[in-house]
């Protein structure tokens, strides 16, 4: 088998989704991990894997591909069992829908993460605007991203911001958990697919921005999220680095 390389960032859903499918489909598998808040995604030589700048990014057989849910189709096909999409063109119609979904909400949750998580990761390194500035330019010249940096570290939590984007995030969970009141197993039936995988480790984040009783809120999700945490995809896709690691293999080879 070729060798896969994910590029990943500690705690971010995205390339946990693609962490969930490799494990899925028992794929060994090396992570690269990449500090975010340093700005490694935007160092010259990830952009040329990645040209926006985000995670995650796979390698495969010295191709590139990047966004979440495009990785895990491309590994679905490439890598067929489990199947984990739809046979028939209305299931891979809702599947898509349902990512569809989760990136329309992911723009609130980005917007609260950063006034909640990424001021507290930051400002938790000790590190001064002077310092951050340095680190910064090592890694990309581009002053926009030294600027919000340095907002994200020295700048107080905006909590009118985060309850607006709060109020918008559970409207759209309200949206789920009525799609869920049918009593169906997953997100698309009764079938296992990449839709559950797009969802489910953003929808674990919620307490980061402010809601840690979402599950008890809406049942219906909650219930969702027990099935998805009692595959063991979901602790071991959980995994976080250790102080000074920078590279992790995960299954057999």
């Amino acid at each position: 088998m070729s060798e896969l390389v994910l590029y990943d960032g500690a705690g971010v859903p995205s390339p946990r989704r693609v962490k969930i499918c490799l494990l899925e489909k028992g794929l060994p598998f090396t992570i690269k991990w990449m500090n975010l808040g340093l700005m490694d995604q935007k160092a010259p030589g990830y952009l040329k894997l990645n040209p926006t700048g985000l995670v995650p990014t796979l390698v495969h057989e010295g191709k590139a591909v990047y966004e979440s849910n495009v990785i895990n189709e491309y590994l679905d096909a490439v890598f067929p069992n489990p199947p984990l999409v739809p046979k028939d063109a209305y299931g891979q119609a809702r599947m898509r829908m349902w990512f569809a979904f989760e990136n329309d909400f992911a723009k609130p949750f980005r917007d609260a993460v950063y006034e909640t998580m990424g001021k507290q990761r930051l400002q938790s390194t000790g590190l001064t605007p002077e310092k951050l500035r340095e680190e910064i330019s090592k890694r990309t010249s581009n002053e926009a991203y030294i600027r919000f940096a340095t907002r994200v570290l020295t700048t107080p939590k905006d909590d009118e911001l985060v309850a607006e984007r709060q109020l918008l995030l559970m409207e759209k969970m309200a949206q789920m958990e009525d799609q869920l009141s049918d009593g169906r197993t997953w997100l698309c039936g009764e079938q296992f697919t990449l839709a559950d995988i797009a969802l489910a480790p953003r929808v674990d984040m919620f307490p980061v921005v402010g809601v840690p009783d979402l599950y008890t809120r809406l049942p219906n999700i909650g219930k969702f999220m027990e099935r998805m945490k009692a595959r063991p995809s979901w602790e071991i896709s959980g995994q976080r680095p250790e102080p000074g690691e920078t590279e992790r293999v995960v299954g057999r080879r």
